[in-house]
């Protein structure tokens, strides 16, 4: 071959693959902006996947929360209502301990009366016992 037919090929090899090089720089490029929209996309749905999720998550705990409040409240309106009759019946037997008491407090009083009562005579008795034993020890009858 000759020089300048060599020198023409060669630079026509050079320029073909310098052409090729920025097609495939070109597609590389494309490729490249491809991949990122993609995984862009991807990121997007898996973003929305979770919040979904979250969303369904935070539905279930709300329903359990409001069918929980809706029990608590049964229960302490159950409760308020128990209570009201467990207070009442407390007060009726309060009211009833204080009248029994109140009667068993008249009726202690009573016996004690009748203790101090009983002790009184008793003792004026012995009293009046020991005033006779001493006026007969003095020789003192009336």
């Amino acid at each position: 071959m000759s020089s300048p037919v060599e020198i023409e090929q060669l630079q026509n090899e050079k320029t073909r693959l310098e052409e090729e090089s920025r097609a495939l720089d070109e597609e590389l490029k494309q490729l490249e902006i491809r991949w990122k929209i993609l995984d862009e996309k991807v990121a997007i749905q898996e973003l929305k996947s979770e919040n979904a999720a979250k969303k369904e998550t935070i539905s279930q705990l709300e329903s359990k929360i409001g069918s929980l409040e809706t029990r608590l409240e049964k229960l302490l309106t159950i409760g308020t209502l128990k209570k009201e009759d467990v207070t009442a019946s407390e007060n009726a037997e309060s009211q009833e301990d204080v009248k029994e008491t109140g009667d068993a407090s008249e009726e202690e009083h009573q016996k004690d009366e009748d203790t101090i009562r009983v002790m009184a005579l008793d003792n004026e008795e012995e009293i009046s016992n020991n005033v006779e034993a001493e006026q007969e020890s003095q020789g003192l009858f009336y």
